[in-house]
């Protein structure tokens, strides 16, 4: 998980339970309930029950060793003692699903008011998953030490991502089997090891392969998963294919020399790292040898020297068929700064400064997953007392533009021509792109409700508002809450406009950006117009886990 991700969910959770002494004793809540195999329905004895506290920016918690519970026979627990407050119930034992909100596996969130006491809660924890195969070669014969891994997809800010959620080697044999998996879709991933040569002479490799033969992941065939299923006969038979020679040369754009000393990678265009240099290109020429039919893209970045202080950076593409390919330029140079400043109507520069302080600006990479990867990462640019904001050094590349932390009430949008919150923006190699011209307005909408499942409340639902028209491909539209404890949900700083509200028990993270995921439950969301300043109110009813969970 990056760095980003365990920052975003520090703040909204924080391990471990306030000690809240304040509390009068007649004011103490408690949770209590029981822990359930999710499949089979039984009791689970000596599963651990913990709490999570939700804390505020200008609160502190401290972890208590009290807060935690271990089920008896009957898969009981009670969690005495506790103070007002918002609290999320974990449950783990061996053997079981751990929470992970990568993808949408979570605990239960509750809301305590004094003196509350919440009983009879069920937890159903899942019992892990294994997947089963073997790896031969084209002979049929049993190919030892293959890297098998399952691989898991999430969407982070609309872009879809593959994750290495278990893998194994294979025996001797040629068996592998890869254990403790959540239920989910999955496909599967081969990597031959570097020792596995094909017969000589030949301009013939092995090379990585998803199950069943296919060599790219727009074919790999995704496998649907079951709690406490072991699925076998997942085999992958690996065989020697042409590959060809990329070379190429990586040029400094200020100086127009070889860029000496620069780091060169090649990745697919599903952002796998297929080859990195096995030596120090010092005169800026780089070859990669054994690569087969694909698309890929060639990242360099040259590190900074006293002669050069800035890191430079670039990226070319490379679409490999059955020749060598040569003469492949990449252009390095230093980032840009990518300035602008946002305005509001009617207001004096002393109002402004009060409205903007604390905005954050981010720039997020488009388009596919290769290079996005490899991008060096962009600071926040916090929006000045003025209204001014610049982002430093921003490599070349085409970027989705959103701000954060808005006021309550207001909502931005591009002024003068074109929409550069819709489209993003395009920063060209070497000089900076015209500066943003953004106005806060002070009309943004809002929507409330409910969330209900079988006419009783739904809560922890995943709510989603997705835009509609052309907005569906801007991420940064797209807005997410979960409903608390009784069901009830609020979505704020709304910009006016054409949406569809969903709602479901548990889904993947970000599973609503696939249009093929949204076109199933097209039908199951409300159309919602939010006009200027307009306040909407709405049930909706969860779409079921059990439509959404293997």
């Amino acid at each position: 998980m990056k760095l980003s991700v365990l920052i975003a969910i520090s703040v909204f959770f924080t391990l471990g339970v306030a000690a809240q002494n304040s509390a009068e004793p007649q004011d103490k809540c408690s949770i209590s309930g029981t822990v359930i195999d999710g499949v089979s329905g039984l009791p689970l004895k000596g599963a651990n029950v913990r709490l999570a506290v939700s804390v505020g920016p200008n609160e502190s918690a401290a972890a208590s060793s009290s807060m935690s519970a271990s089920t008896d026979a009957s898969g009981r627990f009670i969690l005495e003692g506790l103070s007002p407050g918002r609290y999320l119930v974990l449950a783990t034992r061996d053997g079981y699903v751990k929470v992970d909100p990568r993808f949408g596996e979570r605990g239960k969130w509750f809301l305590l008011a004094p003196g509350q006491h919440v009983t009879d809660i069920v937890i159903r924890l899942q019992p892990y998953a294994a997947i089963a195969g073997h790896i031969t070669d084209e002979a049929g014969k049993p190919v030892r030490g293959v890297t098998v891994q399952a691989m898991r997809s999430s969407y982070l800010r609309g872009r879809r991502e593959l994750h290495d959620a278990g893998h194994a080697a294979s025996s001797d044999a040629g068996e592998y089997r890869i254990t403790d998996l959540a239920p989910g879709k999955y496909c599967i991933y081969a990597k031959p090891p570097a020792s596995l040569k094909a017969k000589p002479p030949s301009d013939k490799a092995y090379v990585p392969l998803y199950y069943a033969a296919a060599n790219d992941r727009a074919h790999a065939i995704m496998l649907v998963l079951r709690a406490g299923e072991e699925l076998g006969g997942m085999d992958v038979n690996l065989v020697p294919v042409h590959t060809v020679s990329i070379r190429g040369q990586v040029v400094n754009a200020r100086t127009s020399l070889p860029g000496k000393g620069a780091e060169i990678t090649l990745l697919s265009d599903q952002g796998e790292t297929i080859f990195l240099p096995g030596k120090n290109f010092a005169a800026g020429a780089f070859e990669f040898q054994g690569v087969p039919r694909g698309s890929y893209v060639v990242v360099a970045q040259q590190p900074s020297t006293p002669q050069e202080p800035r890191t430079m950076w670039g990226w070319a593409t490379a679409e490999v068929k059955d020749t060598d390919l040569d003469h492949v330029e990449v252009v390095v140079g230093p980032g840009v700064d990518v300035s602008g400043r946002i305005q509001m109507e009617g207001k004096t520069a002393e109002e402004l400064s009060k409205i903007v302080t604390g905005v954050v600006g981010r720039l997020d990479p488009q388009g596919g997953q290769a290079l996005a990867s490899l991008t060096p990462d962009i600071d926040g640019a916090s929006v000045k007392p003025d209204g001014t904001f610049i982002f430093r050094e921003v490599p070349p590349g085409s970027y989705l533009v959103s701000f954060f932390l808005l006021p309550a009430g207001f909502y931005l949008a591009s002024s003068g021509g074109g929409d550069v919150l819709e489209t993003g923006i395009t920063v060209p190699r070497g000089h900076s792109p015209p500066a943003l011209e953004l106005v806060l307005n002070s009309g943004a909408g809002r929507i409330d409700g409910t969330v209900e499942s079988e006419e009783n409340p739904a809560p922890a639902a995943v709510v989603a508002l997705i835009p509609e028209g052309k907005l569906r491909l801007q991420p940064n539209r797209y807005r997410q809450v979960l409903s608390d404890q009784s069901g009830r949900f609020a979505l704020k700083n709304i910009a006016p406009g054409d949406y569809t509200l969903s709602a479901w028990e548990q889904i993947e993270r970000g599973a609503y950006y696939d249009p093929e995921f949204l076109a199933q439950y097209e039908d199951r969301g409300k159309a919602v117009h939010v006009e200027e300043g307009g306040h909407v109110t709405i049930k909706l009813e969860a779409i079921p886990a059990t439509e959404t969970v293997p």
